[in-house]
């Protein structure tokens, strides 16, 4: 069995697939709570919303849902984190997409192992920075994960301040000179920096990184859920 917060089909608003009609399977629970900054899926983060809001299914009732939305063969895995969920469970999910025609993405905050099975898988990994509380939380294991991580995927930051951009960019050259062959991006977390600014910045630095927008929010409002 699998919890399941949402599953709906949308226009993906962020990473290197913005603009892409895609279904969204959004999985409940998560190891970290990015006290630095409110999270914008609280109702797939805490218990007390988890229990209240999601529903457990099994993999064969998920693919029965995905196949419902024919043509639409792209599903991006979200959450809260989707690797909280147990392992062989995700990898007989994905087994099951494959088989039927689907490509996978997968934002995740890179805090646990990423199995060997899902070098298929595009993933979007959410580089945890100070701002966001969570910084130090296994960082090795993240580390790991992204010098793993093919040009089809991304490292995306997500920044409050000028400090955040400096370890930002600290973190951008560690990786690169440990081989990392991922695509960059950086965005702001809700309202606490300015797009112009970053796109500024981005190019003082002179740094190979494209802008992160989360076009859903400029389309519907933050609060809008999913079914």
């Amino acid at each position: 069995m699998l919890r399941v917060s949402e599953h709906y089909v949308s226009s993906q608003g962020e990473g290197p697939r913005t603009g892409t009609m895609t279904q969204f399977l959004r999985f409940a629970g998560c190891n970290m709570r990015c006290p630095g900054w409110p999270c914008d899926t609280p109702h797939a983060i805490f218990p007390e919303l988890i229990l209240k809001d999601s529903r457990k299914k099994t993999v064969d009732d998920i693919v029965m849902d995905c196949l419902e939305h024919w043509p639409i063969r792209q599903i991006c895995w979200t959450g809260g984190e989707p690797f909280v969920q147990k392992e062989d469970e995700l990898y007989n999910l994905a087994r099951f997409l494959w088989a039927e025609g689907f490509t996978i993405e997968c934002f995740s905050n890179g805090s646990f192992p990423y199995p060997d099975w899902a070098q298929d898988i595009d993933f979007i990994m959410d580089w945890k920075l100070e701002g966001s509380g969570e910084a130090t939380t296994n960082r090795d294991v993240r580390i790991v994960n992204a010098l793993t991580l093919k040009r089809t995927d991304a490292i995306k930051f997500v920044v409050v301040d000028r400090y955040d951009l400096l370890e930002a960019k600290d973190v951008y050259h560690t990786l690169i000179d440990q081989g990392c062959k991922a695509q960059f991006w950086v965005g702001r977390a809700w309202d606490t920096m300015d797009d112009a600014f970053l796109v500024e910045w981005v190019l003082k630095e002179n740094l190979n990184w494209k802008l992160n927008v989360q076009v859903h929010k400029y389309i519907w409002s933050p609060e809008t859920r999913g079914v």
